[in-house]
C-alpha cells in the first residue's frame, strides 16, 4: 500500500514537473522583454534628443535683422536700415545682398571727405562680431538698393537676401530677412569718387551730411 502511494507521488510530481518549467520559462521572456523595451526606450530618448539640441544650437546662432526697414521711395534707388546681430560664438561678414525688386545692391560706409562726411563702398563687406551687432543707420553703414525695376511705396514688404560669410559652418550662409518701407525725408551725401555723380537718389536726409553733385537715398 505504500508503495501504491509512492508511485502516484512520483507521477504527480512528473506531472507538475512540466507546468513549473513552463511558468518559469514565460517569467524569464518576461522580463527579458522588459529588460529589452527598457533599452530601446533608452536609446530612443537619447537619438531623438540629440537633434533637439543640435537644433537648438542652431536656432540660437542664427543671426537677424531687428527693426529693419527701407525708405519708400519713387525712384530707382533707396537705403535699407535696421540692426543686424549675431548671437553665435564666432564673427560672421556681411559680403552682400540680394532682393525681389531687381537691380543691384551695394554696401556703404560714410567716410571723412573733403567737404565733410561721404558715402563709399564697402567692398569688404561689414564686421558682425560674435555675440555683438552691425547698426545699420541714416548717416552710416547701410544697404543700398540701386537701379529698381519698380518703386518702392510706404509700408511694402521687402525681402532680402543676407550673403555671409565665416561663422560656425565657415562658409558661405544666407538669411531671408523681411523689411517695412516707411517715408523718410533728407538731404544729400556726396560720394568718395564722384562714381555716383549726376544720378538722383531720391533726396534722403542723413544727419545733415552733404551728398554733392547726387542725391542718395542711404
Amino acid at each position: 500500500m505504500r508503495s501504491h502511494t509512492r508511485a502516484s507521488h512520483t507521477r504527480a510530481s512528473h506531472k507538475r514537473a512540466p507546468h513549473k518549467r513552463a511558468a518559469f520559462a514565460a517569467a524569464t521572456a518576461l522580463a527579458l522583454a522588459l529588460t529589452t523595451a527598457a533599452c530601446a526606450s533608452d536609446d530612443t530618448t537619447e537619438a531623438t534628443g540629440a537633434p533637439d539640441q543640435t537644433n537648438s544650437a542652431e536656432a540660437t546662432s542664427v543671426v537677424t535683422l531687428d527693426d529693419g526697414w527701407a525708405k519708400a521711395t519713387g525712384t530707382d534707388m533707396s537705403g535699407v536700415f535696421g540692426t543686424i546681430r549675431n548671437p553665435g560664438d564666432d564673427d560672421v561678414h556681411l559680403t552682400g545682398v540680394s532682393g525681389e525688386l531687381g537691380g543691384r545692391t551695394e554696401l556703404h560706409e560714410t567716410v571723412p571727405g573733403g567737404s565733410g562726411m561721404m558715402m563709399q563702398e564697402k567692398e569688404d563687406g561689414f564686421l558682425v562680431p560674435a555675440g555683438g551687432e552691425l547698426i545699420l543707420a541714416p548717416g552710416g553703414d547701410h544697404i543700398m538698393l540701386m537701379e529698381l525695376d519698380q518703386p518702392i511705396t510706404t509700408g511694402q514688404q521687402i525681402t532680402l537676401t543676407l550673403e555671409f560669410s565665416g561663422g560656425t559652418q565657415g562658409g558661405g550662409t544666407e538669411q531671408d530677412v523681411t523689411v517695412s518701407a516707411r517715408d523718410f525725408r533728407g538731404g544729400e551725401e556726396e560720394y568718395v569718387g564722384g562714381e555716383h555723380g549726376g544720378m538722383d537718389h531720391g533726396g534722403m536726409d542723413e544727419g545733415g551730411m552733404d551728398h554733392g553733385a547726387m542725391s542718395h537715398d542711404g
